[in-house]
């Protein structure tokens, strides 16, 4: 019989891997939720601030643009006012040209195209003649203009601010023009460079031809973007913030605003990475942090496991050491607090007294053979029954002497019987204690090994063997004899019994003085 393996995991063990196994995955769980929360909410607060910085420089851009043009419609009054004087001319230009609002040229064009004045005079612009055709509808506009961005002769990236020089009758007289230089300090370019910051965070403006007006890397201004969809939203009149890879192929949160008054856009973004990257050291921190309090949860865990496991671990230890007396007052001292460890020591007890008094019923009805001492057949079954009633595996040997009946035959039967008492003072020298001895009548006996599985059961039975074959009990004639094991974990008892004997009979069959094992 295959005897099942005793599983080496005890009940506090299970208890403290579900436990830690337990926290872990909470701890984990948390961790992990608590990153993706945080997460979201550093991006979120990213995206919030660059849009709201997006906004707010666009409304900058939008009344530094609305600014100078209300100082071009200003400077235009006065000079019409003035009867167009050469002086006043020339006074506004130069003045409207040190102005803080980033002009870099400021101009007066009459209506036949020559400059009337212009500012700084090193550009050396006063009475040239512009070209008529160039200007022929620039001169016939009435309303300011703000002109798309443009690359001067010199290579420089521009826009022109443009006001007319209507008289009181609404005739134009000429047209007073500005040009902001977007690469050169001031203006935009002094006014988007303020909003650098150190952590990552860039400014850049763009028009509706999607071209780069200013870009913290000077060589980019100027350049078109493609494939870009913060550009083709901002280009659409739209405001927001949005997460993208951008023409470079970095994770960005981005934050735009439309500038109406130019058609342009303000983009504050920064790098996805740099808005996380304090997000690994907060979670270690964290982390740092929860080691303690779990180190005190797993002293309480052990501490509880043990008070838990204690009850159910001192029952199984007295069952596990088999019947004994005083085995109901073992039972009965352990302390059971909790209530699945009191209703198996209410069964216990009450097996225990189902036991005893089976094994009291067993003591006053068995007799023992008056030849050997050993048990007889009626103190077998009554074995057997309280054996099965425990529920415990045993073992059982059947011997028979080899050839018993020319023993008597040639000696006699008192030699006969000498020869059955010295087999059983044998069994008693190999028994252990606990072990059930019975003669079946004649020649035939049989040992019950309670608690053993085969192997123990055949090493049992060889040593009787051997030490019958060793015996001399005839003298020089030696005396052998034969076996048959079988193993009991459960079924019918009788069953066993039938194997044993089986198991005996191949040992006869198979040439006498051996041992042969049920199958």
């Amino acid at each position: 019989m295959r005897i099942r393996r005793t599983s080496r995991i005890n009940l506090r063990q299970l208890i403290l891997l579900l436990a830690v196994f337990s926290a872990a995955l909470m701890l984990v769980g948390g961790m992990v939720g608590a990153y993706q929360v945080q997460r979201q909410q550093l991006m979120a607060s990213t995206l919030d601030a660059n849009e709201a910085f997006a906004a707010k420089l666009a409304r900058t851009t939008s009344d530094l643009l609305l600014r100078a043009q209300s100082n071009l419609s200003y400077a235009a009054t006065l000079m019409v006012r003035s009867g167009m004087m050469p002086a006043v001319q020339q006074a506004e230009v130069d003045r409207l040209r040190h102005l803080e609002l980033g002009f870099n040229s400021v101009t007066v064009v009459d209506m036949q195209g020559v400059v009337q004045a212009a500012a700084p005079e090193a550009l050396g612009l006063k009475g040239r003649q512009m070209d008529r055709v160039q200007w022929r509808d620039r001169l016939n506009e009435r309303v300011p203009t703000i002109s798309a961005p443009f690359v001067t002769v010199l290579g420089n990236l521009a826009i022109v601010i443009a006001q007319p020089l209507l008289d009181a009758e609404g005739r134009s007289l000429g047209r007073l023009s500005a040009t902001m230089y977007l690469r050169a300090d001031g203006g935009l370019q002094r006014m988007a460079s303020e909003q650098y910051f150190r952590d990552g965070t860039y400014v850049y403006v763009v028009d509706a031809e999607r071209r780069l007006l200013y870009h913290p890397e000077p060589a980019r201004i100027g350049t078109v973007v493609a494939g870009n969809p913060v550009i083709e939203a901002v280009r659409k009149g739209r405001s927001g913030q949005m997460r993208l890879v951008n023409s470079q192929g970095v994770d960005m949160l981005a934050g735009y605003a439309h500038v109406a008054a130019a058609d342009w856009g303000v983009v504050v973004q920064r790098p996805t990475d740099f808005a996380l990257q304090g997000l690994s050291d907060l979670m270690l921190r964290v982390l740092r942090l929860a080691v303690w309090p779990a180190l005190v949860l797993l002293a309480m865990l052990w501490l509880l496991s043990g008070w838990i496991s204690r009850p159910l671990g001192e029952l199984s230890r007295i069952v596990g050491d088999g019947y004994q007396e005083g085995m109901a007052r073992r039972i009965a001292a352990v302390r059971c607090w909790y209530l699945e460890a009191q209703r198996l020591r209410g069964v216990l007890l009450a097996m225990s007294g189902q036991v005893h008094t089976r094994m009291g019923e067993l003591h006053s009805a068995a007799h023992t053979d008056p030849l050997t001492g050993l048990g007889n057949r009626r103190g077998l079954e009554a074995a057997l029954k309280a054996l099965e009633a425990l529920q415990r595996p045993f073992a059982m040997v059947e011997l028979d002497i080899d050839f018993f009946k020319r023993v008597n035959d040639r000696y006699g039967h008192d030699v006969g019987d000498r020869v059955i008492v010295g087999l059983a003072d044998l069994m008693r020298s190999q028994a252990r204690q606990g072990d059930a001895l019975f003669r079946l009548g004649g020649e035939e006996f049989l040992v019950v090994l309670p608690e053993s599985d085969l192997a123990g059961a055949m090493g049992i039975a060889e040593r009787l063997r051997a030490a019958m074959e060793d015996a001399r009990m005839l003298g020089d004639e030696v005396v052998t004899l034969s076996a048959g094991v079988a193993v009991w974990a459960g079924g019918d008892v009788e069953q066993t019994l039938k194997a044993a004997d089986q198991a005996l009979y191949r040992a006869k069959q198979g040439g006498r003085n051996r041992v042969e094992a049920a199958p």
